[in-house]
């Protein structure tokens, strides 16, 4: 081994170490999940009463017709974390869908990121294809954020 090769072995581990540091700091600067409450878990407190009860009857109803979880989520805040990664993370972590069967939508809001995210599970990739999901965001959901609603 030449002088070249373990400078850049070594160089190569520092930068490892660096981004795995990085990496486990912004983790644990993060807040954990909280815990679900049913199907619409305002934890931002956007969402009125009446609104949230009329969303949580019709994701019941959904759900007891057709065996597809329907889980609509805000937050104030994420901490930091990238919204993507975030809403993916809660799905797996909250177990959205039937096991096994993964058919589950997560409706994800955080509202100081002002960001927003559908997430799907396999189970229903056949009815609600990434296309669609798309089309339901920008036309059914993200006018009304912007209007603060």
């Amino acid at each position: 081994m030449n002088r070249y090769s373990s400078v850049k072995d070594v160089c190569f581990g520092l930068v490892f170490l660096l981004t795995l540091l990085v990496v486990t700091a912004v983790q644990a600067a993060e807040r954990p999940f909280p815990k679900p409450k049913g199907p619409v878990n305002d934890f931002a407190n956007v969402i009125p009463s009446a609104y949230e009860q009329k969303m949580t009857g019709i994701t019941t109803e959904l759900y007891r017709k057709t065996g597809t979880a329907v889980v609509i989520v805000t937050m104030p805040d994420i901490g930091g974390a990238e919204y993507n990664d975030y809403a993916t993370r809660l799905y797996s972590a909250w177990g959205i869908g039937k096991k096994g069967e993964d058919k589950g939508v997560l409706i994800f809001v955080t509202v100081k990121e002002r960001k927003m995210r559908i997430e799907t599970g396999y189970g229903v990739e056949g009815i609600l294809p990434d296309g669609l999901v798309g089309e339901i965001r920008d036309s059914d959901i993200v006018p009304y954020l912007k209007q603060n609603k």
